[in-house]
């Protein structure tokens, strides 16, 4: 199992990857603050099933989202966007198959992409771990609340 967080300290703003999590001591440290963190791992998180609750903040309620980078997907949104823009002055067919491409290159992604389970708290991200079936995918209102 993998986690992803940032880094609690208000000062910090350092990205912490900790793998195997299975083998995390009652404490992680920030590589870049040099602060301590308490880690509460459970025996199921020390097994490698799935994940019940968070360690960095013990928060029960997660989501299940594809792993896969917003800023990229933006990035694709709008470079195929413009492109089709352009397009559409010139021949609207090309514009139009441009936009195919863009749902193509979107469907390859989503069939190729795995799945990350995400604290609605922290923002921590679990990765390599079995998918807990009771969490489900995110949640606007259950968001607001933190």
């Amino acid at each position: 199992m993998q986690i992803r967080y940032h880094c609690p300290t208000e000062q910090c703003v350092a990205i912490i990857e900790y793998e195997p999590l299975e083998q995390c001591g009652p404490t992680m440290k920030c590589p870049r603050c040099d602060v301590e963190h308490p880690m509460g791992i459970s025996d199921v998180v020390r097994t490698g099933e799935k994940v019940d609750r968070c360690t960095v903040c013990g928060a029960t309620e997660m989501f299940v989202r594809k792993d896969f980078p917003q800023a990229l997907g933006l990035a694709v949104v709008v470079i195929f966007g413009v492109a089709a823009l352009y397009y559409f002055t010139i021949s609207p067919r090309i514009a139009w198959s441009v936009l195919a491409g863009a749902a193509l290159f979107d469907l390859l992604v989503y069939c190729v992409v795995g799945r990350v389970t995400t604290c609605y708290a922290c923002r921590a991200e679990y990765r390599k771990c079995a998918l807990n079936p009771s969490h489900e995918g995110f949640d606007l209102a259950t968001s607001e609340k933190y």
